[in-house]
């Protein structure tokens, strides 16, 4: 994918994998900004207008916004939710699922608008702490930052809260008791906004300090102490998932505080460059398409994203293009990536064709992903996407994760699935 950020070093084999093969926006992981000592629980100023309308006994609607470890079924999503209507069965919870594997909080701040804000929250949950690790802190505050505001000014009394997990690459800087450079960045954005935050991870610290606790292993292993994952990112339901929950369900009462009800404040900008002024548009605006396309449900409806991305259109045709007019500094697509996808061309203005390749190492099963070009001029813009004729090693890229293929003929598509601009 395109880089829109110089890497000012060689980095390792690994990294430069997940670089190339990711659909975030990734810079280097080198940070100048301090690391915060880590703290299970900040409260700021609570979630008041969420705890009134649930001590009243209303209809309360719960948001979740984050990457994989927040959709991951029968994980901590799932048994929060149950959890709240066990504690307070007077009120009527509804969940609003917004949670997108392999996503960060780039791509958080262009979708909010349709995934979060268009379904009116009482509440949301922001976690994007693991998938945000490798991006500079800066980024990370201008693009959270982003997320805050755009609620904020919708929809000045829906409470936020931040929820932080942790991967295998946070455990020195967690023993070591610091936050991790994306939770630090984050911290930044509560405490400007006053925003509660909830750090899941460190009872598990906790228990894998004290030997309790495995972080990862393999599946049907016998091992001394339960594994907290098998991959080091990706809790297990009855385990990791499980302590992410008994650690909300802990510290979520402590959030019923006595603040005054009123609308949430809206301070002046930390970030020049915050993306609020990110978004997303559907594929009936703006747009342009020439050749051969079709609309397809084919590798969308009935699948766990069709809600989040439910119009889709294809095409195979290398004679085929789209071209978007657009005004800001950024440009992207939320798209579908899978055995039959390979490599775009895109063309800015007068700029030199971008190839991104819209296949990866995880490329075995169709799935919502974007990327996002940033660092363009403000202004308006003219971008055209076709299928590019550069081949990809679509083996050498499975080889990464030792993936075995039995039915090649899967692969052997060359097609682009794009369901939404990014901007």
């Amino acid at each position: 994918m395109f880089l829109t950020r110089p890497i000012k070093k060689l980095l390792p084999l690994s990294l430069l994998l997940v670089i190339l093969f990711t659909g975030m926006t990734i810079v280097a992981n080198a940070q100048a900004d301090s690391l915060l000592a880590a703290k299970e629980l900040t409260i700021r100023n609570g979630l008041p207008h969420f705890f009134a309308r649930v001590n009243t006994g209303k209809a309360v609607k719960v948001a979740f916004l984050g990457g994989s470890i927040t959709r991951a079924g029968n994980g901590y999503r799932d048994q929060v939710m149950t959890w709240l209507k066990k504690q307070y069965p007077s009120a009527g919870f509804e969940e609003i699922m917004a949670a997108v594997s392999g996503t960060g909080s780039d791509f958080g701040a262009c979708r909010v608008q349709q995934h979060v804000i268009d379904h009116n929250p009482d509440l949301v949950f922001v976690e994007f702490a693991v998938n945000d690790n490798r991006m500079l802190m800066q980024f990370v505050r201008e693009t959270m930052e982003g997320i805050v505001r755009k609620i904020r000014k919708a929809k000045p009394k829906t409470d936020i809260c931040f929820i932080y997990t942790f991967s295998n690459e946070n455990l020195p800087a967690l023993q070591k008791g610091l936050f991790p450079s994306s939770v630090s960045a984050m911290e930044a954005i509560a405490d400007h906004y006053s925003i509660p935050s909830i750090h899941m991870g460190l009872a598990v610290i906790d228990q894998i300090n004290k030997g309790k606790m495995l972080m990862l292993g393999k599946r049907d292993s016998t091992y001394a102490a339960p594994l907290f994952s098998i991959d080091g990112v990706h809790p297990l339901p009855e385990t990791g998932h499980k302590i992410y929950t008994e650690v909300l369900a802990k510290n979520l009462p402590a959030l019923n505080t006595n603040s005054t009800r009123k609308k949430h404040s809206m301070p002046a900008a930390m970030e020049a460059n915050n993306w609020s002024n990110a978004g997303m548009y559907d594929l009936s605006k703006k747009i342009k398409f020439n050749g051969n396309w079709q609309f397809t449900d084919s590798v969308t409806k009935g699948k766990e994203y069709f809600p989040l991305l439910p119009e889709v259109q294809s095409t195979a045709s290398p004679d085929a293009s789209l071209t978007v007019s657009f005004k800001g500094s950024r440009f992207g697509m939320a798209d579908i990536m899978g055995p039959g996808t390979s490599a775009i061309e895109i063309t800015i203005d007068d700029q030199p064709p971008r190839i991104i390749t819209r296949f990866d190492a995880f490329s075995t099963y169709y799935r919502l992903n974007y990327f996002l070009i940033s660092g363009l001029h403000k202004g308006k813009h003219t971008a055209t996407v076709k299928l590019s004729s550069t081949p990809v090693d679509k083996a050498a890229i499975l080889k990464t994760r030792n993936t075995v293929v039995k039915d090649w003929s899967l692969y052997e598509g060359k097609a682009m699935y794009i369901g939404a601009i990014l901007y």
